[in-house]
């Protein structure tokens, strides 16, 4: 599992820009080839794979709060964010708390 495995955080970090303390740690070592080769794979598996088009997946933030541009749309009604590392999410809106979830669509 090359993208939740123990490179998990090397990879996430290579692509966020932080911890700055792995990505220092790293020494230069952008994984280009490893991180081209998973988002290659999973392009491919989303070109064979259907999913239900009423299917919506949820990211658990840890008791985190989201910035007001993710929950106020703005001028073009556009609300949302970026996620620039791997990320997993799971079809429970409660797992693995019992607070609510932030939803995804596709």
């Amino acid at each position: 599992m090359l993208a939740a495995g123990p490179m998990f955080l090397k990879y996430n970090s290579v692509l966020r820009g932080f911890p700055g303390s792995v990505v220092e740690a790293l020494k230069g070592n952008t994984y280009t080839t490893t991180i081209y080769c998973i988002v290659s794979g999973i392009i491919k598996l989303s070109k064979v794979m259907v999913l239900p088009d009423d299917r919506k997946v949820y990211r658990g933030l840890g008791g985190l709060d989201l910035p007001e541009a993710f929950k106020k749309p703005d001028e073009c009604g556009i609300r949302g964010g970026v996620e620039y590392g791997m990320m997993s999410t799971t079809l429970d809106r409660y797992f693995p708390s019992a607070a609510p979830a932030v939803l995804f669509c596709k």
